[in-house]
Parts: structure tokens; C-alpha cells; sequence
């Protein structure tokens, strides 16, 4: 057997980040790409220094980048998901060095019991000690990290339930091509397919403390990799456990729970008296109509709620889904803890209103995200302002609660009737008496008119911030600017109060 040192001087140097080093103590594998330095040894055996004369081949695979560092790259299956799936291909064995509290365990030898962090300093030192270490070089990586605690994450080979999903994804696929399901806007059901085409299978389970626990049971003194129950509950787990292994056998429930978007993938029946599908909510809200959410989780749970619907009804659980954009920081950024951009909705409704809060965000465009200004905020209040002022003009003038004549008037010019458009109502009171003056305002009246039809169709082809914009314009520049300014110039000077009524 030919065998090379991995760190000699003279022949092979790997190269290895600091903040990993302890890893290489475990069964890992050096992988080269076509490099002629290195030709010469693939196929031959390395010896894994500290580790009692480990041997691992050396094999060649274009994954390796061999313009970085040495060129010579080990890798670590059990511990790196990239090298796990290099792993996987090259059909390489996956072991795993570190205990689930951050010690190393039997497999890492010498270094066993020692925390990661005490094994990779002495690991180091025992290197350099030997003569085994080469040179120290810095060099900046992204070490990924709990959000809550900062402490650096280890990843790990482990156990987990999975969900085939190539079968649920192919019947998703067709409900989109079927015209069941309508994706808004259309541009994102080629995100949808490519998502659903590339799929991969789920792994649902989640070592956490709150959520539905993993409905699986474990036989007490068996393997629990070989021998283990499904069932809706314990008794029923128990039950199913006693016709197999006898009376006297005793059950224990997996603790892991179902990913979050695994349970809420459920949530469009599972809300609704399912599995029972004779209830009367059940019959009266599945399947529902549209399904209105962020493009951003539009693979995590919209997808995956219309596979588990078309599975466990046999119906897409809703005809369209609509999706916005995002609400950004005015610089375009995702709001986050991390950055302290956070716009706290309670704090903008002190300051602008709650009214142009709502308006604002009414405005967005299906799937396109929507950056949140003080800009836009203030022009918003401002529209606001200027419609509450409007209403509150109409209010004053309108005629007293008890001038029944006044209202009968009023009400009787139905303005969705042709042979009413050409007139206006101007109720006054003056001295007492009411006088009724009829002035010609159908371009006005017609302006409403066409209002009204383009927003109908509008909101027909669910384009709500565009029922937002168009408000906003006829509103801005024609009621509240242009026909205002004549009601002022031509009326107010002559009589004391007015009102022109549309309905």
C-alpha cells in the first residue's frame, strides 16, 4: 500500500481553516481537481496524522478550486453539507466526531471528551510540536451563528423524518397547468415550477421545544432505527405495540416536532373540522377562493399548503393566490433586528395616521416590494387630511335631519341613470327657505362615472394598487382641485351654504 503524510513538507500540504481543525480527526477524504502538481498521488492513501495511522484515499473530483490555497482539500462529510453531498456521490463513508453538546467523542481518539474549541488548540500545538504543521495563514470566513445565543453552529449528521415529495409536487404542478390554480402576478408561476420541478425530499423534523410532536412511538429496549409505531395518539400507539410485542411492552414518543411550515401547511383544513369533512365548515369554506400572502414564502407555504391539499382532499385548497411585495426600509433593505431598520407600525400611526399608513401600503403592486419612506408617509397624510376635510365640507352643508323635503329632493337624482348626468342638485338655505338650484355638472358627473368603471375592472383583475392610484388621482386632481375651485368661485360668494350630492 502506498501511503503519503497529508501535512509532510515534501509532498502533500492540505490546507485547512482554523475554526475547523478539530474535524479533521474524523474519517475525511482529500479531494483534488485536476491539478498535474498532484497527479502522481491520486489513488494512493493518506495517513490522518493524530489518529493512530487513519488512512483515507486521495481522490480527484472538480469540486475542489485549486487556485485556493494548496489546492488540496479535505474533506468532512459528517460535519459540512457541501462535503456531505460530495460525499454521497463519491460514495465515501460519513462519520461523525463531535457529541451534540460540543465535546468530541470515541471517534476523534487522543481528543476524546475534550471540548471542540480545548481540541482544536491542542490539536494545533501537538502539530506544530511535531513538525506536522507547515505555516499559519489568516483568512476571513462566515462562520454561521445562533441568533440568540451568538454561539458558533456545528452542523451534524443525524436522524430525521423525512416526506418523499416528488409525487405531491408532480399533482401541484398540474393543478397550475390545469388552470385550478392561478398564480398572481403570472411571472411567479415559473418561480413556482422551477421550485416544484427541483424538488427535494423534506426533512420535517425539528428539535425544538413547542409545535406538534412527530406522531411516532418507540418500542422501550428496542432499536429505535428498526422498531417504531405510527399512530394519531398514544393509547392507539400502545394498542398497535401490544399486538405486536406483547402486553407487557412499553412505549416512549419520538421528541422532535414537525417543521412550523409542515403544520401550517395543513392549516387550510386542518382549521376546519378535517379529517371530519362533514362538518358545515368544512363544506362552506373548502375550498376557499384566494389565498392573499408575501412572495417571499410563496415555496415554503403556499406550495407545500396546495400539495397537502390536492393529498389529503383531493382539492387545491383555493383558486388564486395574490401575492405583494415586501415592506422595505426607503433604502430598499429587509427589515431586520440585525440592522435596527425596523419600522414599528404603532410608531408610525402616532405620527402619520392610521388612515395613511393603510393607504400607503394599499398603493404596492402585486409582487413588487414596496420601500416605506417618510416620503411617501407625509404625501399620504396629506391625501388623507384633504379627504376627511372634503367629507367633512359635504357634512356641514347637508340639509337638516328634519327638512324631510330636502332630503326627498336630494335622494330622488339617482346619478346611475342616464337622464340624470346632465344634473347637479345645489340645495340652499337661506332666511329659512330652501331653494333648489339645478346646475349643469355632467362633466363632473361622468369623470365619476369613468372612475367607477376603470376601478371595477381593476379590481375584476385584482390590481388593488391600482383601485389605490386611481382613487387618488380623480379624487386629488379632479374632485377635491378642479371642481372645488368651481364650486367655490361660482357659489360661495352668493349664498350662504350648499352641497352637491353624488351618488
Amino acid at each position: 500500500m502506498n501511503c503519503v503524510s497529508i501535512l509532510h513538507r515534501k509532498l502533500v500540504c492540505l490546507h485547512t481553516q482554523a475554526g475547523q481543525l478539530c474535524l479533521k480527526l474524523q474519517k475525511y477524504t482529500d479531494v483534488f481537481n485536476t491539478d498535474d502538481r498532484y497527479a502522481k498521488y491520486i489513488g494512493m492513501m493518506a495517513i490522518v496524522p493524530m489518529t493512530y495511522g487513519r488512512h483515507v484515499p486521495i481522490l480527484s473530483d472538480k469540486h475542489v478550486d485549486k487556485e485556493f490555497g494548496t489546492g488540496v482539500l479535505k474533506i468532512s462529510p459528517g460535519h459540512d453539507h457541501s462535503d456531505y453531498l460530495l460525499a454521497r456521490k463519491l460514495g465515501l463513508p460519513i462519520l461523525n466526531v463531535m457529541n451534540k453538546d460540543g465535546t468530541l467523542n470515541d471517534v476523534a481518539g487522543l481528543y476524546c471528551g475534550l471540548d471542540r474549541f480545548e481540541a482544536r488548540k491542542k490539536l494545533w500545538s501537538e502539530l506544530e510540536e511535531t513538525g506536522l504543521a507547515v505555516k499559519k495563514v489568516p483568512h476571513t470566513l462566515r462562520v454561521p451563528r445562533s441568533q440568540r445565543g451568538g454561539e458558533v453552529i456545528e452542523p451534524l449528521v443525524s436522524k430525521q423524518w423525512f416526506v418523499t415529495m416528488e409525487p405531491l409536487a408532480e399533482k401541484a404542478l398540474r393543478a397550475v397547468e390545469k388552470g385550478e390554480l392561478t398564480i398572481m402576478p403570472e411571472r411567479f408561476e415559473k418561480i413556482y415550477n422551477h421550485w416544484l420541478s427541483n424538488i427535494k425530499d423534506w426533512c420535517i423534523s425539528r428539535q425544538l421545544w413547542w409545535g406538534h410532536r412527530i406522531p411516532v412511538w418507540y418500542i422501550v429496549g428496542k432499536d429505535c432505527e428498526e422498531e417504531y409505531i405510527v399512530a394519531r395518539d398514544a393509547d392507539e400507539a400502545l394498542e398497535k405495540a401490544r399486538e405486536k410485542y406483547g402486553k407487557n411492552v412499553e412505549v416512549y414518543q419520538d421528541p422532535d416536532v414537525l417543521d412550523t411550515w409542515f403544520s401550517s401547511a395543513l392549516w387550510p383544513f386542518s382549521t376546519l373540522g378535517w379529517p371530519d369533512v362533514s362538518t358545515e365548515d368544512f363544506k362552506k369554506f373548502y375550498p376557499t377562493t384566494m389565498l392573499e400572502t408575501g412572495h417571499d414564502i410563496l415555496f415554503f407555504w403556499v406550495a407545500r399548503m396546495v400539495m397537502m391539499g390536492i393529498e389529503f382532499t383531493g382539492t387545491v385548497p383555493f383558486s388564486y393566490v395574490y401575492l405583494h411585495g415586501l415592506i422595505r426600509d426607503s433604502q430598499g433593505r429587509k427589515m431586520s433586528k440585525t440592522l435596527g431598520n425596523v419600522i414599528d407600525p404603532l410608531d408610525t400611526i402616532k405620527e402619520f395616521g392610521t388612515d395613511a399608513l393603510r393607504f400607503t401600503l394599499a398603493l404596492g403592486t402585486a409582487g413588487q416590494d414596496l420601500n416605506l419612506s417618510t416620503e411617501r408617509l407625509t404625501s399620504n397624510k396629506a391625501f388623507t387630511n384633504k379627504l376627511w376635510n372634503a367629507g367633512k365640507f359635504v357634512l356641514q352643508n347637508l340639509p337638516s335631519q328634519s327638512d324631510t323635503s330636502a332630503w326627498e329632493t336630494i335622494l330622488a337624482y339617482k346619478f346611475d341613470k342616464e337622464e340624470s348626468l346632465h344634473w347637479c342638485t345645489i340645495t340652499r338655505i337661506l332666511a329659512g327657505k330652501k331653494i333648489i338650484m339645478l346646475i349643469v355638472f355632467n362633466f363632473q358627473v361622468s369623470k365619476l362615472h369613468m372612475l367607477i368603471d376603470t376601478v371595477t375592472a381593476s379590481y375584476e383583475k385584482f390590481f388593488f394598487g391600482e383601485v389605490g392610484r386611481e382613487t387618488y388621482d380623480f379624487f386629488w386632481s379632479d374632485y377635491a382641485d378642479w371642481y372645488f375651485q368651481q364650486l367655490n368661485s361660482n357659489f360661495m360668494g352668493q349664498y350662504d351654504l350648499y352641497v352637491v350630492i353624488f351618488s
